[in-house]
């Protein structure tokens, strides 16, 4: 009776978040069915982390060894470390870390390695015959490995947090604080069920937060949308910003002539090149059809146009080029003049690509 009770007091929270976040999953997926996937992974990883946890604590109360205990306890030690290896891939989706996917799961590989072998060589863990738990010579290796995601997720974070709004930035920091405090007081407490409950919560705050950034971006090119550009020009024009207009040249000859298809494919390449060189105080918009804006914020004139000369060279390796135009705005009633100032020096800088080509 008491095994029940503990089993429903430690678990009801993990339960109805699982079910609350599949229906809010079922209901409002991504448009990219990467994320969806990951999600996905997610929910199943969780639900037999926390499947295996209870069979662990049930086995746990057994006077003597049962030898599916070991199978529980790598299925324990080896599903937490997945599963904040798919809050990493899920954070850092479009960015190019996904071209290095098998390096980030080199350190799950090695955890597996050392878990799985552990009922023979003893190195990570093992029970004696009274079912008592003992840690092996590296029996932190499993911490010391989420850990590591952690941190690595965190400074990842500070790497790109040029595309990513405050917002996000800060539910990242505060679910890897909050991961990082669960498992400490897991393995040095003995506290039951903490990591489920941890990660649970935090992936389905994390997805809601997810969601409603997703009203802010560009589905196809995934910078941000136009009401984005219009909120952070209000929240950032402090002191100062560089407004650069950007505009694909020859979008509707492509379209034309290629298909729209091809010119879905020649904004992605624009957004891409524009998102490339970005680093802190640049933000990337998609405010039209063929018509994207960057904000810089705080930034020098010579700092803006080494950015704009990068993604010029970048775009020069593409088949397609854009027209760039930047304006001052100090002040924030006089946005439609900024605007009016960056869409001229941009015309000026198409004009003088046609007159070269």
């Amino acid at each position: 009776m008491n095994f029940f009770h503990e089993i429903i007091t430690s678990n009801f929270v993990i339960w109805v978040s699982l079910f609350s976040f599949l229906i809010i999953f079922i209901g409002n997926r991504f448009s990219d069915k990467y994320t969806n996937i990951l999600f996905f992974v997610f929910i199943g990883a969780l639900a037999i982390l926390d499947a295996s946890s209870i069979l662990d604590y049930y086995f746990r109360t057994l006077d003597t060894l049962n030898n599916w205990r070991y199978v529980t306890s790598i299925l324990g030690y080896l599903l937490r470390t997945l599963c904040i290896v798919i809050l990493v891939l899920i954070l850092f989706r479009r960015e190019k870390i996904a071209k290095f996917i098998w390096l980030l799961l080199i350190p799950l590989a090695i955890e597996a390695i050392f878990v799985i072998t552990s009922p023979f060589t003893k190195i990570v863990f093992s029970f004696d015959e009274l079912n008592n738990f003992h840690k092996g010579p590296i029996g932190l290796l499993p911490l010391i490995i989420s850990g590591f995601y952690i941190v690595l997720m965190l400074v990842l974070t500070f790497v790109f947090s040029s595309k990513f709004d405050r917002i996000e930035v800060l539910t990242v920091f505060l679910l890897a604080f909050v991961a990082i405090i669960g498992s400490f007081l897991e393995s040095f407490f003995n506290y039951s069920f903490l990591t489920e409950t941890t990660l649970m919560m935090s992936c389905l705050f994390y997805y809601l937060c997810l969601f409603i950034r997703h009203s802010h971006v560009d589905d196809m090119t995934g910078v941000f949308n136009r009401q984005s550009f219009f909120q952070d020009v209000s929240k950032f024009y402090k002191p100062y910003l560089v407004l650069i207009m950007v505009d694909l040249n020859g979008l509707k000859a492509i379209n034309d002539t290629q298909g729209h298809k091809e010119g879905d494919k020649a904004l992605c390449t624009l957004a891409s090149c524009l998102n490339n060189f970005l680093y802190r105080g640049f933000r990337v918009y998609r405010i039209g059809g063929d018509e994207f804006m960057v904000i810089a914020i705080n930034k020098s004139e010579a700092d803006v146009k080494k950015y704009i000369a990068l993604v010029k060279r970048e775009l020069s390796l593409t088949p397609y080029m854009a027209s760039f135009g930047y304006a001052n705005y100090f002040n924030k009633k006089d946005l439609e003049k900024a605007l009016f100032e960056s869409n001229q020096a941009m015309y000026k800088d198409k004009k003088n690509y046609k007159n070269k080509m």
